[in-house]
């Protein structure tokens, strides 16, 4: 048994059960003496530190106990990231299939059938480590009255009723439901909980969650079906073989290049321009968070857990349409805006799987986009390379003396290629022979800090010694 698990359950344990109002909360500690408060004070103390007070929400029961459940709905017209969250579904996670294989993306599944999931736990993995909190987000079709702000409506809806959602009816809102543990007890409560949305379901969405988030739901299900017969059997939406997208592989394949870090709080503001409120907290403190609320029974600090979680959930939705954008290709929607080494990137992406088209097309956004020499150079390079590659050597040709003419520098790739074209291709010894001296006329001509080519230089006055013997003959 895990050090926090053990630490949990103990505190469950622990608790006093005399002058509480709710069995299902800790005593409220002294700030500092450290020691329970009792009494008239202590009453103020539970109800402005309440759960229920601090974050709204309401009590699921089922075959297996209690859980507490936190419900946010967003219309589809409410703006994240510059986009809004209904355009997500113009996409199809299908153009993520060719990339990503292994994901199990089917024609037939699209983001009306997502389960959008991020989970909060009390460590970073092992058989102890709890989900304390799961968060799943669903579009949905139901509708309510709207708050003034338009954003989020005044009642909590309850769960689909249907097997799964209905293709035949344009969802109204995206719909967040955070299913959360009070203590340890709740654990099979929230499970059959959550089993009970998931089933609806076809496909789930996470960031990280190959890795991190179903793996570890996995292992809480095992360990649990034992107690609680209702599990057996169930949360097939989280099994290996179901269709899942995990956003944060796409995101490293278009954003790697650019960005020192592909964290789902970097691109929130490196891509979609957000900035999230001093509400939110760093999730490596959560699991402390969470230790603090079963000792003190204080939700301040929840409170910004379930902020965190939900903007989580949100924030994947305007980061699935951003990359499906992206993804849809340069001919698909030549209107994207892209920053210029995310067309590199893409480009690469269309470049490993043969799509040459897409691929050259990506090359040339990036050439149009990007100023800094090294971009160019590398952009031209692999444009040449995807013309190369479908033997079209008189587009290559042109683009390699466009990267000599446009790129400052001393690099002789495009030379070298140029000789070897006229060479091999043309079978125009003098002029392969004078592409070779420009290229070492450029490097000899070189500042000495830059003169670190000698090998580079020796290739090149062998190959200019063998194009003059084979004139000469």
């Amino acid at each position: 048994m895990s050090l926090t698990l053990d630490r949990l359950r103990r505190l469950h344990d622990l608790r006093p059960q005399r002058h509480r109002p709710d069995p299902n909360l800790p005593p409220v500690l002294d700030a500092v003496t450290d020691l329970p408060i009792r009494g008239a004070e202590a009453s103020e103390q539970i109800a402005s530190a309440r759960l229920e007070t601090l974050v709204p929400g309401e009590l699921v029961e089922n075959s297996a106990g209690i859980c507490y459940v936190r419900t946010q709905v967003y219309p589809l017209d409410t703006v994240r990231g510059q986009r809004l969250l209904g355009d997500l579904l113009g996409h199809h996670p299908a153009l993520f299939a060719p990339f990503h294989p292994t994901f199990g993306l089917r024609a037939d599944v699209d983001f009306r059938q997502a389960a959008f999931i991020d989970t909060e736990t009390t460590g970073l993995g092992g058989a102890g480590v709890y989900c304390f909190m799961i968060g799943v987000g669903t579009f949905e079709t139901y509708g309510k009255q709207e708050t003034g702000n338009g954003k989020r409506e005044t009642e909590s809806p309850p769960l689909p009723v249907s097997p799964a959602p209905c293709l035949s009816v344009s969802p109204a809102h995206f719909v967040v439901r955070q299913f959360f543990m009070r203590h340890p007890g709740e654990e099979g409560a929230l499970l059959t909980a959550v089993v009970d949305l998931l089933e609806r379901h076809e496909m789930s969405v996470t960031f990280n969650g190959r890795t991190f988030d179903l793996p570890l739901l996995r292992t809480r299900f095992q360990q649990n079906r034992r107690s609680f017969p209702d599990l057996r059997g169930s949360a097939r939406l989280l099994d290996a073989d179901r269709p899942h997208l995990d956003l944060l592989h796409p995101a490293r394949r278009l954003w790697k290049r650019r960005l020192q870090s592909c964290r789902l709080i970097n691109l929130e503001q490196m891509i979609l321009g957000l900035t999230r409120s001093e509400e939110d907290v760093p999730g490596h403190l959560i699991p402390q968070l969470y230790i603090d609320y079963m000792r003190s029974g204080h939700a301040a600090a929840m409170r910004r857990v379930f902020y965190h979680n939900c903007e989580d959930i949100v924030s994947m939705v305007a980061l699935a349409e951003h990359l499906g954008r992206a993804f849809n290709g340069p001919t698909q929607q030549p209107d994207t805006p892209l920053h210029g080494q995310d067309w590199l990137g893409l480009g690469q992406c269309y470049e490993k799987l043969a799509q040459w088209t897409q691929a050259e097309a990506a090359y040339e956004r990036a050439l149009e986009t990007m100023r800094d020499a090294a971009s160019q150079a590398m952009a031209y390079a692999r444009l040449a390379a995807v013309q190369k590659r479908q033997e079209r050597w008189q587009d290559a040709a042109e683009t390699w003396q466009r990267w000599l003419t446009s790129v400052p520098g001393n690099d002789p790739t495009p030379y070298v290629e140029l000789a070897k074209y006229c060479e091999w291709q043309l079978n125009d010894l003098e002029q392969a022979a004078m592409w070779t001296g420009w290229a070492l006329h450029n490097l000899r001509a070189a500042a000495p800090s830059q003169r670190q080519m000698a090998g580079v230089i020796a290739e090149l006055e062998h190959r200019w010694q063998r194009l003059q013997r084979k004139q000469a003959k």
